[in-house]
């Protein structure tokens, strides 16, 4: 974890890593936000009351272009493809990797999705969900706007990485949280759609729809793609935001199966405060104030430690209506100590078939990822004591341990 620092020195640190992040991100960096459609676009503006940064104006001005063309392409696209992806039938449930941010649910993706059996949507669909059918050839001769690490931990991504399907969700304009990387200073955005129980029906319906939309265009390229005796492959999912989803998710998906996974709740809290701090910055349409808001709104770190709440405040009620095949818990630690051994686990608890014939793939991966180095987060005293008080329940459901003096 690291030898706590004082606050002046953690904010040193802080800004000299804002400094790399927008030299990693230039302007003409691509955002998530970049695939949106038009509809979409300008109603979270006039939602958010237009309230961008001066010196981000010009990101603005080339959203709003790019939304139009992105509309443009999404009908370019039905017009072609539209009878054959109805055709396309969803006929397995999907697999979907749950837990808070950080806690190694995009480790767990990328290992399951070397199983030619599963597939997972990738950057490229998340990030360009309208139109990514006509568009991927395009956009991978653009790869150069992509940079090749993720701002908040240096890990790999390509057009083809798996993706969380959060961001097709916004980019749709089906209602996320995530809309707060764009007004980070409104925040929480739209964090109703977390819990998703207290929006009118209508909204529900939308966003159920919304989702099954895009999956449907992500298992006709999966089926276009791979011609496997089986049939279609299993879509592997992965949001954290999903973990407040189950009651929905299970009425959507009756045969999903779930994995969720957990981590120490120190690392968590630091290693998402930074993730916020890192996307804010380089996403969002305002200059990023990461204390307490002027419009009351929370600072970064009241802001993570309310979400765990958020994600949580139904989750065990709905996992005991899960059977216990479709449900698997894997803790972080273990994963990293040991990611063949738990991913054979995962695959026994979930009847998901002989991990045998992956042993080499895996081993060949996990290879490619020996020279990957995790960054350190350091938290203070002070949010050490505030953290086991807001997410006690958490260390002792999972067995995690406080160091705290005195």
């Amino acid at each position: 974890m690291g030898t706590p620092r004082n606050e002046s020195s953690d904010k040193k640190a802080i800004l000299n890593s804002w400094s790399t992040h927008r030299f990693r991100y230039p302007f003409y960096a691509f955002r998530i936000w970049h695939g949106m459609i038009a509809s979409s676009w300008f109603r979270i503006l006039a939602r958010n009351r237009f309230a961008i940064s001066p010196a981000r104006l010009p990101l603005a001005l080339v959203g709003s272009l790019l939304s139009l063309i992105n509309s443009f392409e999404r009908v370019i696209q039905e017009l072609i493809f539209a009878k054959d992806i109805a055709e396309s039938v969803l006929d397995k449930p999907p697999i979907f990797i749950i837990g808070h941010w950080r806690t190694g649910t995009t480790y767990v993706h990328e290992l399951m999705t070397i199983d030619d059996r599963f597939t997972a949507p990738t950057t490229l669909e998340c990030f360009a969900p309208a139109h990514f059918l006509v568009s991927g050839g395009l956009l991978r001769t653009l790869s150069f706007l992509l940079p090749t690490n993720r701002p908040m931990d240096n890990m790999l991504i390509s057009w083809d990485s798996p993706q969380e399907d959060e961001f097709a969700l916004l980019n749709l304009g089906f209602g996320s949280p995530y809309e707060t990387l764009m007004f980070p200073n409104h925040r929480p955005v739209r964090n109703e759609f977390l819990n998703m129980t207290e929006i009118a029906p209508k909204e529900v319906e939308a966003w159920k729809a919304g989702l099954l939309w895009f999956l449907q265009r992500v298992n006709f390229r999966s089926n276009r793609e791979k011609n496997l005796p089986g049939g279609s492959r299993r879509i592997v999912l992965k949001s954290p935001e999903h973990t407040a989803r189950l009651h929905i998710l299970r009425q959507m998906f009756p045969m999903a199966q779930y994995i969720h996974i957990v981590r120490h709740p120190y690392d968590v809290f630091a290693s998402t405060v930074w993730t916020w701090r890192t996307l804010y910055e380089t996403q969002g349409l305002q200059k990023s104030w990461f204390g307490f808001l002027p419009n009351g709104g929370p600072s970064i770190e009241q802001y993570v430690l309310d979400n765990m709440d958020l994600l949580y405040r139904d989750f065990f009620m709905e996992v005991a209506k899960i059977p216990q095949d479709q449900f698997c818990e894997v803790r972080y630690e273990d994963i990293i100590r040991a990611p063949v051994a738990e991913m054979d686990r995962i695959y026994r608890h979930l009847s998901l078939g002989s991990l045998d014939s992956l042993q080499s793939k895996l081993t060949s991966d996990l290879r490619k990822r020996e020279g990957y180095e995790p960054n350190e987060y350091r938290i203070s005293e002070k949010h050490k004591a505030e953290v086991y008080r807001r997410w006690r329940w958490y260390f002792e459901r999972y067995g995690y341990h406080s160091d705290l003096t005195g």
